[in-house]
């Protein structure tokens, strides 16, 4: 099988594409990399905050027994925050996760992109060519 000439191109176009749309692929993954190791390392240091706090509230509850005291809202709501700083770290964990996947994703709209796009100023030369004769 022979191939004609505006279907090397389009293979030689193709191969060409892979190198941009891997670099796009991975620029766009290390800055969602970057972003969420920046929140996963604020929400640990809260989170390490928290426990110290709540280290705090069970020594103090072993020396005075009142649940009524604000030393008592205050480690209820360290508590809380504790809480919600695991539940942010987990769903960090798997954003983390999907963030991988969505390096494939960016990697083949990159290169379907491209290819596009080439396809259409392709077409349009060939149409401006048409036009002329």
């Amino acid at each position: 099988m022979q191939l004609s000439r505006p279907q090397k191109i389009g293979i030689a176009f193709f191969i060409c594409s892979l190198l941009p749309s891997y670099q796009i692929a991975h620029w766009r993954h290390a800055a969602n990399a970057a972003a969420i190791a920046d929140e996963l390392e604020q929400e640990h240091k809260l989170h390490l905050s928290t426990d110290k706090l709540l280290l705090n509230c069970e020594r103090n509850e072993k020396k005075e027994d009142d649940h009524y005291s604000a030393n008592h809202q205050i480690c209820a709501q360290g508590l809380q925050e504790h809480e919600l700083t695991t539940h942010a770290m987990d769903g960090l964990a798997q954003d983390n996760a999907r963030n991988e996947m969505r390096w494939y994703r960016n990697f083949f709209l990159s290169v379907l992109i491209f290819n596009l796009l080439a396809l259409a100023l392709y077409k349009g030369n060939a149409f401006l060519k048409r036009e002329d004769n």
